[in-house]
């Protein structure tokens, strides 16, 4: 069942194609280093007003040899659901019909019996069968065990992936530990703070959480009484406000980029820039709601109408007087 620690795990590579090369080169497939990667519509439905599909992640892979590119589909199983031995061929099946290319499946397990039963060949057919279906599985026997906090700072974005494989492993706290302890070491705060933030929504039982917060706590806030860590709290403090804000945008924006990918509509960079960069709230609810019964991307993103319902924006007392911009001047040049 989909959740933010099943989302994190399948997404996660596709953004990151060192890392991705990694995994890849985990199967021994000969995949040389340097892939570039786009990212596809993951909307395999054929009616999809009736019956909705929806497969994890799918990318169109180019190989740096000048070989054939090919199309990676990313299933995250963090359990046994039988009913994917029927959903992954259709999925390789219609995957190939529709981009000519071949279809790699990649399972990613984060136990040993899901992994083993993900791995099994899925046959379709009487006697000889019609199709067969063999899935790539990374789990807990094939993805390595990051144990030193070297081998973790020389690649922090696939030691994070091996950490979620690794996640019901007993000593889950000394992995944890050793994941911290190298991402201290990072210099660039913001992608250290953000990594931070991903490993804690990929980690699928709170008591791993707990400890992950825990360390946190521990190697990232800085000592009250001190006139360096004073100072950095009272700051912390100021711009909390500001930076729940902030984060709450953020969070609309990508939540709307992810409905809209998943509606299977195409993105221009110029698009995406403009959700990314809006920091009206009420204009990006406007956006999310149309997008869920949109049939274009020009119905989601028009200009808003008089007869637009548009949440009006949650403002606090000293903060009244200030307007916000975006949706109010647009309203003006609609009218």
């Amino acid at each position: 069942m989909p959740n933010v620690s099943h989302d994190t795990l399948h997404g996660f590579l596709p953004g990151r194609p060192k890392a991705l090369n990694r995994a890849l080169d985990l199967l021994g497939l000969g995949i040389p280093p340097g892939v570039t990667t786009e990212t596809l519509p993951t909307d395999a439905s054929s009616a999809p007003k009736m019956f909705t599909r929806q497969m994890d992640s799918v990318l169109r892979v180019v190989r740096p040899d000048g070989r054939d590119p090919f199309i990676l589909l990313v299933e995250a199983q963090t359990g046994i659901e039988t009913k994917k031995e029927t959903s992954w061929p259709y999925y390789v099946a219609y995957l190939r019909d529709r981009y000519k290319l071949e279809v790699l499946l990649l399972v990613l397990c984060v136990d040993t019996a899901t992994a083993a039963w993900a791995a099994r060949p899925l046959h379709t057919g009487l006697g000889r069968p019609t199709q067969v279906t063999v899935p790539h599985v990374l789990g807990p026997a094939n993805v390595p065990r990051v144990s030193r906090t070297q081998d973790a700072s020389a690649d922090l974005d696939f030691a994070a992936f091996c950490l979620w494989i690794h996640s019901n492993d007993p000593d889950i706290e000394g992995i944890l530990t050793v994941m911290g302890e190298a991402l201290a070491q990072d210099t660039d705060r913001e992608a250290r703070d953000d990594l931070a933030g991903l490993i804690e929504d990929g980690l699928g039982s709170e008591h791993a959480r707990k400890i992950w917060r825990n360390l946190m706590e521990t190697l990232f806030t800085p000592r009250r009484g001190t006139i360096v860590g004073d100072a950095r709290l009272a700051g912390q403090e100021e711009g909390r406000e500001e930076g729940r804000e902030e984060g709450r945008v953020a969070g609309k924006a990508e939540q709307l980029l992810r409905l809209v990918e998943r509606r299977g509509f195409s993105l221009t960079e110029e698009t995406r820039q403009r959700v990314t960069t809006c920091t009206d709230m009420p204009l990006l609810d406007l956006w999310f709601d149309r997008a869920i019964d949109a049939t274009t991307l020009d119905e989601v993103f028009a200009i808003p109408s008089s007869t637009d319902r548009v949440p009006a924006p949650a403002q606090s007392p000293e903060h009244t007087a200030a307007p916000r911009q975006g949706l109010t001047d647009l309203r003006s040049s609609a009218n």
